[in-house]
């Protein structure tokens, strides 16, 4: 577990995500009230609870719990994270808070899309009772001490996708709404993950990010850049890479997920980030071939 800060009044939290230093961190946001923006997943709670402590920050002083979108590996610790934060409300789209109120099905297509490697790294939901969900698509949380964060429809990665404008920095907590940028593993592209990825979604996103002109931007894989435009644009570029790679392989009626995961993404198997490497780059390559697929049925 490792803790940086990130501005005057942000912390980060490495909790070790899938294992690895440098893959997620949980971002504390300080005012009067303490917020927790990213969860990471039921694994990660233990290093989370640690840093909170290790910033000298008492359980009961943190008011709220912010998800950007309900893939585990940002929302799967919201539950432990709820019990063990006794005063905490989670805040996550309201079109998917019943995942966190009942997560079977949500666990059961997580495992479908990261696959059978990676999915022992990821834990289990633990519920979260109803009354303690706030919806965040018309969040405007005040925190006290000028510190006001509000939520940002950022959709294509996932529907129900968030982002959140801390307005005293300017910078934009974005989840996966562009791409990761795992700089210590050598890891930069943006991931489409089944079963509802959007693509025209997720282009206009990133278009939606670039007229923002924001000063920075805050990534769950991983910290803080200030190099935004290069950031978006490297995530667009790698997008773009992804989708006529699909495509070839559509129209060549071989798409080998595996052998267009390694093509678009390579990275040495062996690598202590290998798994990582391969379950996402593989979720992506079959995200994207079910989105073009239903395209193609849907327009005839």
């Amino acid at each position: 577990m490792e803790i940086f800060a990130v501005d005057s009044h942000i912390w980060a939290i490495d909790h070790e995500l899938l294992g690895l230093p440098g893959v997620g961190v949980t971002y504390v946001v300080t005012g009067e009230e303490i917020a927790l923006i990213e969860t990471g997943t039921a694994l990660t709670v233990p290093q989370t609870l640690a840093g909170l402590d290790a910033l000298g920050i008492d359980r009961a002083a943190v008011r709220h719990i912010l998800c950007t979108h309900i893939h585990m590996d940002h929302a799967g610790g919201s539950g432990h994270l709820a019990a063990a934060l006794p005063n905490a409300f989670v805040y996550i789209n309201s079109s998917v808070a019943e995942h966190l109120v009942n997560p079977t099905k949500l666990m059961a297509s997580v495992r479908r899309a990261v696959g059978e490697e990676a999915w022992p790294l990821h834990g289990e939901l633990l519920p979260i009772p109803a009354e303690r969900i706030r919806p965040a698509e018309q969040l405007y949380l005040d925190l006290g001490r000028d510190v006001v964060l509000t939520a940002i429809a950022t959709p294509g990665h996932s529907p129900d996708h968030l982002s959140y404008l801390d307005h005293k920095s300017g910078g934009l907590f974005i989840g996966d709404a562009a791409g990761l940028a795992m700089d210590r593993w050598g890891l930069a592209f943006p991931v489409t993950p089944v079963p509802t990825y959007d693509l025209e979604a997720h282009r206009a996103t990133i278009a939606r990010l670039r007229a923002l002109d924001l000063p920075r931007i805050y990534l769950t894989h991983y910290g803080p850049h200030d190099d935004v435009t290069y950031q978006l644009d490297r995530a667009a570029e790698r997008l773009e890479e992804l989708v006529e790679l699909v495509n070839r392989a559509l129209a060549d009626g071989d798409p080998d997920i595996a052998a267009l995961a390694a093509r678009w993404v390579p990275y040495p198997e062996d690598g202590p980030a290998g798994v990582v490497a391969r379950s996402w780059t593989q979720m992506s390559v079959a995200g994207l071939i079910r989105y073009e697929l239903k395209r193609r049925q849907a327009t005839g």
